[in-house]
C-alpha cells in the first residue's frame, strides 16, 4: 500500500510541502488532492496524528502551508486551500492511521494471491509492515501486510 499516493507533480510537490508545514508537530500528511484548473484550483490536504488532529493543529497547518505555496508562487493563479482531518468516509490511506483505529471494525480489500478479496473484521495489532483483523467465525486471525492492502475503510456502526 503506497503510504501517500500522488498522481501529478503538482500534487508530489504541494505533499511535500504539506509535509514541511507539519515538521515538529505530532501530524502527519494522509492525502493530498488538487483538483480543477489553472486559476481556479482547489487543493485539498489532508492531516491527522495518531490521536487525532484539532482545530488549532489544523489551523496552524493551514497557515504554514499557505505561506510555503506563496512563498514559492507554486499554484499559478487563485486557487482554495483546504487543510481538514480525513472524515470517517475517506479511507485509510496511510499505515500511521491504523494504530488509533485498533479495536474497531474495518472493511478492507486486499489481494490475495492475483484475487481481490473483501473481508471484515475487528482490527486487534498493527505492526511495522502488517495489521492482524479477527473475521467473524474464524478461528485464527488473519494477518495482512500492507502492501496487499488495496483499500481500508472504517466500517461505520449505524
Amino acid at each position: 500500500m503506497n503510504p501517500l499516493p500522488t498522481i501529478n507533480p503538482l500534487a508530489a510537490r504541494i505533499q511535500t510541502l504539506a509535509e514541511d508545514a507539519v515538521d515538529g508537530t505530532e501530524l502527519f500528511v494522509v492525502d493530498v488532492d488538487v483538483r480543477g484548473r489553472t486559476g481556479s484550483r482547489v487543493v485539498e490536504v489532508y492531516v491527522d496524528s495518531a490521536i487525532g488532529a484539532g482545530l488549532d493543529d489544523i489551523a496552524q497547518t493551514s497557515r504554514r502551508l499557505s505561506f510555503l505555496l506563496d512563498t514559492e508562487d507554486l499554484i499559478k493563479g487563485k486557487y482554495n486551500l483546504q487543510v481538514s482531518s480525513p472524515g470517517a468516509n475517506r479511507p485509510l490511506a496511510s499505515p500511521c492511521q491504523y494504530p488509533r483505529h485498533v479495536g474497531r471494525s474495518l472493511r478492507i480489500v486486499h489481494t490475495d494471491g492475483a484475487e481481490e478479496v473483501t473481508v471484515v473484521g475487528t482490527l486487534t495489532a498493527v505492526g511495522d509492515d502488517t495489521i492482524t483483523l479477527t473475521l467473524k467465525g474464524k478461528a485464527s486471525p488473519l494477518e495482512l501486510p500492507f502492501t496487499a492492502i488495496q483499500e481500508a475503510r472504517v466500517e461505520l456502526p449505524w
